[in-house]
C-alpha cells in the first residue's frame, strides 16, 4: 500500500509537470480560461446573492452567510477542477462509455490511482480554487467567523467530505455507462449540473420531503448549505457546537455513498470484464 501511494505522488508530479508545460505553450488560452472561469464564478453566486437583498432572510441565512456559503461552494468546485477535471476524470461515463477504460486498465498502477492522478491540474484548474478561497475568507469576515486552525481544519474536513460526496454521486450515476454506454455516455455531466446549478441555495427555509431529498437521495445541500451552517455554527458557539449529531451527518454521508459508489463501480467492472465496450474499434473510441 505505502509503495502505492509513493506511485501516486510521483504521477502526480508528471501530471502536474504537463499540466505546467501546457500553461507555458498557450498562455492565451490560459487567460481565456482563466477569465471565463472567473465570470462563469461570479455568474453563479449573482443570483442568490441579489435575491437575498431584495428578499432579506428568504433563505433563513442573512446576506453574509450567503456570501460565506457562495464561498465555500466555489471551493468546492475549485477542487474538483484542481483533481478532476483532467483527462474526463470528473466525467468517467464519458471514459466508461467510449471503451477508453481500457487504457487506464493497462496501465502498470492499481486502476485507483491512474483515476486520482490523471485528472490532476494544478494549473490549469487553480483559478476556480483561488476565487473560492478569497471569497470564502471575506465571506468569514463579513460574517464575523473567526478564522483560526481549528476552523480551517474543519473547514477542509467538511470539504472533503463534500467533494467526495460529488465524485461519489457522480460515479455512482456513471455506473449506467457500463451496461448502456451510447445512452450513457454523458451521464457525468448531469450529475455534475445538477451540483453547479442547485448547491449553491440555501435550504434553510424549505420544509418537508424536498429538503430531506436535497440531503439525502439527492445531496446537493451536503456540497454548500449544510456545511456553511456547521461552520457558521461553529464559528458563533464553538467547539462545543461541532460534536453533536447532525454535525456527524455529513461524515457519516461522504462514508455511505463512498461505500455505496465502491460497490456498485466494481459489479460494473465485473461486467465490462464479460462484455467489454460494443463502441471500440481500432480506429478509436467512436
Amino acid at each position: 500500500m505505502a509503495d502505492n501511494f509513493k506511485t501516486l505522488f510521483r504521477l502526480y508530479r508528471q501530471y502536474a509537470k504537463m499540466d505546467l508545460l501546457w500553461f507555458l505553450k498557450d498562455t492565451r488560452y490560459f487567460l481565456i480560461q482563466l477569465i471565463s472561469d472567473v465570470v462563469s464564478g461570479g455568474c453563479t453566486i449573482a443570483g442568490v446573492c441579489l435575491l437575498s437583498i431584495h428578499f432579506e432572510n428568504f433563505t433563513g441565512m442573512t446576506q453574509n452567510e450567503i456570501l460565506f456559503m457562495m464561498g465555500y461552494s466555489l471551493f468546492i468546485d475549485g477542487i474538483f477542477m484542481v483533481f478532476f477535471i483532467g483527462n474526463n476524470t470528473g466525467m468517467i461515463s464519458r471514459i466508461i462509455g467510449r471503451g477508453q477504460l481500457d487504457h487506464i486498465m493497462i496501465q502498470p498502477v492499481p486502476l485507483w490511482a491512474e483515476l486520482l492522478a490523471q485528472g490532476f491540474s494544478p494549473v490549469s484548474g487553480s483559478p476556480m480554487l483561488v476565487f473560492g478561497i478569497a471569497l470564502t475568507y471575506y465571506g468569514a469576515k463579513k460574517a464575523v467567523i473567526p478564522i483560526n486552525l481549528f476552523m480551517i481544519l474543519l473547514f477542509l474536513f467538511f470539504s472533503i467530505c463534500s467533494i467526495v460526496i460529488v465524485m461519489s454521486f457522480i460515479y455512482l450515476l456513471s455506473c449506467l455507462a457500463f451496461y448502456a454506454p451510447a445512452a450513457a455516455e454523458e451521464i457525468a455531466g448531469v450529475g455534475r449540473d445538477l451540483f453547479s446549478t442547485l448547491k449553491t441555495y440555501p435550504l434553510g427555509n424549505m420544509r418537508g420531503i424536498q429538503k430531506h431529498l436535497f440531503l439525502s437521495a439527492i445531496p446537493v445541500g451536503l456540497c454548500a448549505w449544510y456545511p456553511s451552517m456547521l461552520l457558521i455554527k461553529a464559528g458563533k458557539y464553538g467547539a462545543g457546537a461541532v460534536f453533536v449529531p447532525e454535525a456527524l451527518y455529513l461524515p457519516a454521508a461522504a462514508a455511505i455513498f463512498s461505500v455505496i459508489t465502491v460497490f456498485t463501480f466494481k459489479k460494473g467492472m465485473k461486467h465490462y470484464e464479460k462484455s467489454g465496450c460494443p463502441r471500440y474499434s481500432g480506429f478509436g473510441h467512436r
